[in-house]
């Protein structure tokens, strides 16, 4: 085989591998979780610490909040107990569309979605 033809067929190979890489997810397609909670450990009145989760399930979503709670401060209990809230990443999901309203640009940033 000459090598302009080889050259010719790599070129090739290489463009179609190309066009076949997946399309990113949809930031849509993601929910968020938010636990909040005041510790009762802080003195202070009205000290509120926030974790967030992503998933694109509603169960992955809360498992990463729930992990993040658990995982850096509180046990897990205390972390089910808490104030949470779980949605999905879309402006028009209907009702209550606040989560989206403020991760909208995390989820984005943080999962790589379009």
């Amino acid at each position: 085989m000459n090598r302009p033809l080889l050259m010719m067929i790599i070129l090739l190979v290489g463009m179609f591998e190309a066009r076949a890489d997946p399309q990113a997810v949809q930031c849509s397609s993601y929910y968020i979780s938010e636990i909040n909670l005041i510790s009762t450990a802080d003195a202070e009145a009205g000290h509120v610490q926030t974790y967030v989760g992503f998933g694109t399930s509603k169960e992955e979503a809360e498992k990463s909040a729930l992990g993040w709670c658990s995982h850096i401060r509180f046990d897990l209990e205390t972390c089910l107990n808490s104030d949470r809230m779980t949605g999905r990443n879309s402006p028009s999901q209907g009702g209550d569309n606040s989560l989206h309203l403020k991760y909208m640009k995390a989820v984005r940033r943080i999962t790589g979605c379009s």
